[in-house]
């Protein structure tokens, strides 16, 4: 049997949302029945991979254009993640050379009052042209599809993503004694509630991990409680889950915080806001907590102290979530789209 071959439009040895997808998409893909081919960039780590990928040197402006512009050449499908990095004429190209395209919607489209793909672009128009040359658009979670559908052509159902559950090591929680937060240290994540929490619960530890702008102006307000580790490689985070009983994510606009997952691969249920539709994922008070505001997180933190057995099971189902995200999984839903777009359904 002929192998359909994938182009998947992300930089795979740089971390970044889409290119960590495109990277996982490519270790998962069945390479029995998929030829996969990528791109790596010039500022990433120097790394090995089992698929074929062509490397955007310097000037990467100039690079990344050739790049595309042989992925789809050697493509019969292409996944196109990176919207405002995909050349546009990369797009008429694939529309010309008959090579479907499919993409994926990951975060906030139309809300003004946070960062949208709408400002990104420049004006709805122009994304509304971008997108033309796109087969399928997919939401990663069924919320992110209700927003979108008002103004983009987008599929009814979630291709969601997954996570590597084996990377880390699942250990139930019976006594809350640390939360840890994962993420960017800018104001969006509203880190600056962890500190509020640290100091209502000094008996608490809290885990920060990541970095950003917002760094110093949090650790110059912080009480003793917390701890800065800065940006960690996936074996230094599995050593603080292994220290760490719940996740808070303070955050109330996201895609699909993928730290939720890994989390949860690590026996750690998920404190969350209601506002960006995590219940898609994520059972209140069953594998995870979905609150309302601070005051709730509170209430969710107290209740927790309280009863030790509420946050066994919302442990033990956590692992239970992450199995059922788990790549090797979520990867059939991949195939299925790809051999449909291959199939001319």
């Amino acid at each position: 049997m002929r192998k359909i071959k994938v182009f998947l439009g992300g930089y795979i040895n740089y971390t970044n949302a889409q290119n960590l997808n495109c990277r996982a998409v490519a270790e998962h893909l069945n390479k029995e029945n998929y030829q996969v081919f990528s791109l790596t960039a010039h500022f990433g780590k120097k790394e090995k991979f089992n698929v074929q990928t062509f490397h955007c040197f310097k000037p990467f402006s100039i690079s990344k254009h050739i790049g595309f512009l042989l992925g789809i050449i050697k493509c019969d499908i292409a996944y196109l993640p990176k919207h405002i990095d995909t050349p546009f004429w990369i797009l008429k190209l694939a529309q010309l050379l008959k090579k479907p395209v499919f993409s994926t919607i990951e975060g906030n489209v139309t809300n003004q009052d946070i960062p949208n793909l709408i400002s990104l672009f420049g004006s709805s128009n122009i994304m509304k042209e971008h997108f033309r040359y796109v087969n399928q658009i997919f939401g990663i979670t069924q919320h992110l599809i209700n927003e979108t559908k008002s103004v983009l052509k987008i599929e009814c159902n979630p291709l969601f993503l997954g996570v590597n559950s084996h990377q880390f090591t699942a250990n139930i929680s019976k006594e809350l004694k640390s939360i840890v937060f994962i993420g960017g240290l800018i104001k969006r994540k509203r880190v600056d509630e962890i500190v509020k929490l640290a100091i209502n619960y000094p008996a608490i530890k809290f885990n920060i991990i990541g970095d950003g702008p917002e760094k110093k102006q949090l650790e110059s307000n912080a009480p003793s409680n917390i701890e800065f580790y800065g940006a960690l490689s996936h074996n230094d985070i599995n050593t603080i889950f292994e220290q760490s009983d719940v996740m808070f994510l303070p955050a109330k606009s996201e895609g699909f915080p993928k730290v939720t997952l890994e989390a949860a691969s690590a026996g750690i249920p998920s404190i969350v806001y209601n506002t960006y539709g995590a219940s898609d994922w994520i059972e209140n008070k069953k594998n995870g907590f979905i609150a309302t505001d601070l005051e709730d997180v509170k209430e969710i933190i107290n209740e927790l102290l309280d009863n030790s057995e509420l946050l066994q099971i919302t442990s033990e189902n956590a692992v239970k979530l992450a199995k059922r995200f788990d790549w090797r999984n979520v990867i059939n839903d991949w195939e299925k789209v790809i051999n449909n777009l291959y199939n001319g359904k």
